[in-house]
């Protein structure tokens, strides 16, 4: 008797261990009661074939492949059998499979066949019938396949086939492939015959419709163009993380969400989504030089995911990240190379924002707490329109030695939104200047914590419309000429107007003028 299994019954299979089943689960009884096997899946151990086994029952049967999946997944039981039931198999021949077992077992074991079967076959499925167009084969595979060929093949496979007229066929389906149900598994067969190699590729029909990329995505292979014209190569890691990344780099979570855990992951060490991309480029940076490899640079453009309490599904933004390590070329007998450092990573995202015509850059000093993954003094953030788009900078030393870099690392991250939604199509044209420009020099003593950025933005603010550049071309201390905690910025300063030739007297005046506001913001003095 095949019933289902009673609620908390128990079963010891054939791998010694006792099973506690469910009544969703189908068990084979020897009365009724008692179960000798677990449907589709394990015999079990009171009915186990020993050496003084005697009279045995061939037992052909079909299980439900739904069932028989759900069961050995709940169990955590995978065997031949599941597997066998899982995929489908022929209902329609059972009896004949169990003659050709019987057949084997009396010529290769010796044993005698007692006559007869009993055979139990509640539910008869019919082989399907399919009504078969050779056009419509024709049409979709895209060659012109013979009818005869496709009669000839089909039939090979077990089908058997009636002309109907010249445009049909029907066709009834061996009941050994339950995959073949519709025209189209029929021309699916069809088309793997013929062989897919022999199909001649032509381009769809399309009427009114042009092809192409969108801004965004022409945007997206800009970002990449840049990046591998500044020497870094493309990479991909994976988007599992370990719950250890970040804080084994000292990255803060501030922004990046709850983690996202993956139920069933592969390894223990990636066990949910990353939540920043700066972890797996800096083992790929580990792994190059484990392996001889001593010069890397390589970025990434993919997603990262932010989990939240409140939603069913993370946030998934798109970053682009780089990291550099090493020298930009093996040094050769005529010219050596330096080390990456700050300014290679900034200059290739300066590059970059540039590519993009990004507006109204700048780079702003990094906090040390709000960024203590990087070296204080030689990190910045990337603004943008006043709006932050990431971050540039060298990993701090005592980040990188907890995942076994020994060398020094200078990385970037940037937000891919915020670069497409702040870059500019096109910008304004600005005429090539004909009329000559009056250069003058100067120089100014500040303190050591006035930056070369605030400078630029005084100036700026004060030479007006008549200021058309700042250079900055010398920086010097001396704790007796200049003084002691103090420093010396001397620049270039360029006037110009579009419309005239500017007099010395306009120039002396607006000099003056842009003079006298720089020094009352900044508290500097004129070094003579």
């Amino acid at each position: 008797v095949v019933r289902a299994a009673a609620d908390g019954e128990k079963l010891e299979t054939l791998d010694g261990v006792e099973r506690t089943l469910t009544p969703d689960m189908a068990v084979i009884t020897d009365d009724g009661k008692t179960p000798v096997a677990l449907a589709g899946v394990m015999g079990g151990m009171n009915s186990e074939i020993d050496e003084n086994t005697v009279d045995v029952l061939l037992e052909s049967a079909t299980f439900s492949s739904g069932h028989v999946s759900r069961t050995s997944r709940n169990l955590d039981l995978m065997s031949e059998a599941s597997i066998r039931y899982e995929r489908q198999v022929d209902g329609a021949n059972c009896a004949n499979v169990a003659e050709i077992a019987a057949a084997l077992f009396e010529e290769c074991c010796g044993a005698e066949v007692c006559p007869g079967i009993v055979d139990v076959y509640p539910l008869v499925v019919p082989a399907p019938v399919i009504d078969f167009r050779p056009a419509r084969a024709r049409m979709l595979c895209g060659a012109q396949i013979p009818d005869e060929f496709m009669v000839a093949r089909l039939s090979r496979l077990g089908c058997s086939i009636e002309r109907v007229d010249d445009e049909h066929l029907t066709v009834t389906a061996p009941t050994n492939r339950p995959d073949l149900t519709r025209e189209v598994d029929l021309i699916e067969e069809v088309c793997r015959l013929w062989g897919e190699g022999d199909i001649e590729p032509t381009l769809p029909a399309a009427r009114n419709h042009a092809g192409g990329l969108t801004v965004e995505q022409k945007r997206i292979r800009l970002i990449g163009q840049t990046l591998r014209a500044c020497g870094l190569s493309e990479t991909s890691t994976y988007c599992f993380a370990d719950p250890n990344d970040l804080v084994s780099l000292g990255i803060t979570e501030e922004g990046r969400g709850i983690p996202v855990k993956i139920i069933n992951p592969l390894v223990a060490d990636q066990s949910e989504m990353r939540r920043s991309m700066l972890p797996g480029l800096v083992r790929s940076v580990a792994y190059n030089l484990d392996h001889g490899v001593p010069n890397v640079a390589l970025y990434e453009i993919g997603r990262v995911f932010f989990g939240h309490e409140s939603k069913s599904q993370p946030d998934e933004p798109t970053y682009v990240c780089g990291v550099l390590a090493g020298k930009r070329a093996d040094d050769a007998w005529n010219s050596k190379f330096p080390d990456y450092d700050f300014f290679d990573a900034k200059g290739a995202v300066e590059q970059l924002l540039s590519a993009l015509r990004l507006t109204k850059v700048r780079f702003k000093v990094a906090d040390a707490q709000r960024y203590p993954w990087l070296q204080p003094g030689r990190a910045a953030e990337v603004l943008s329109q006043g709006e932050v788009l990431g971050w540039v900078g060298n990993i701090h030393p005592a980040s990188l030695q907890k995942v076994g870099v020994d060398v020094p690392v200078v990385a970037f991250e940037l937000s891919v939104e915020a670069l497409l939604r702040l870059a500019v199509r096109e910008l304004p044209y600005v005429d090539v200047p004909t009329l000559p420009g009056v250069t003058h020099d100067l120089a100014i003593v500040v303190d050591e914590s006035v930056t070369y950025e605030q400078l630029v933005q005084r100036i700026g603010s004060a030479g007006g419309k008549l200021l058309a550049d700042v250079r900055l071309f010398d920086v010097y201390r001396d704790p007796v000429r200049v003084g002691k905690g103090k420093k010396s910025m001397a620049f270039s300063l360029t006037y110009r107007a579009a419309d005239r030739t500017l007099t010395s007297e306009e120039v002396e005046k607006a000099h003056e003028k842009l003079v006298n506001k720089v020094l009352r913001a900044t508290g500097g003095e004129v070094r003579s």
